[in-house]
């Protein structure tokens, strides 16, 4: 009776990898506290980082917490992986922003502006938001998703 529940098929596969284990703390923190860090630093020397988190800080939340909350049930947190991931989903977001607007005919501008100005912060608010998470990562507050 053994074989039948060890074997696997589409709908039930096997787990390759174990799965980690996410602070919940510790990944809103970076989160929310990464463009905001950048904002507040880079506010100094320019009124760009203010206005990316305006712009970009919705459309951060919203790709982001589920890209990364995958990302990191299977891989360690770094602050290269987290900017890697952030820098290669907006840029095929904005792919996809530009084929629609290509299909629809209508003004191409917006997405390119986006994906200038978009393709600096994405990878400086992951970088930053992996080295939060890194820091105030506590085994004691970690959850399964």
């Amino acid at each position: 009776m053994t074989e039948i529940t060890a074997s696997s098929c589409i709908l039930f596969p096997k787990a390759t990898t174990p799965t980690q284990l996410v602070d919940p703390v510790a990944f809103a923190l970076a989160i929310v506290g990464g463009p905001l860090v950048v904002a507040t630093i880079g506010a100094p020397l320019l009124a760009i980082p203010v206005m990316a988190v305006v712009f970009g800080g919705p459309l951060y939340l919203l790709i982001g917490i589920p890209v990364l909350l995958v990302d990191m049930r299977r891989n360690t947190v770094t602050s290269g992986r987290w900017a890697m991931l952030a820098f290669t989903s907006f840029v095929l977001l904005c792919l996809a922003m530009l084929f629609f607007t290509a299909l629809t005919d209508t003004n191409q501008r917006i997405p390119g502006f986006f994906l200038i100005f978009g393709s600096a912060f994405a990878p400086i608010w992951g970088a930053v938001s992996g080295y939060i998470y890194g820091r105030f990562e506590r085994d004691f507050y970690k959850q399964t998703i």
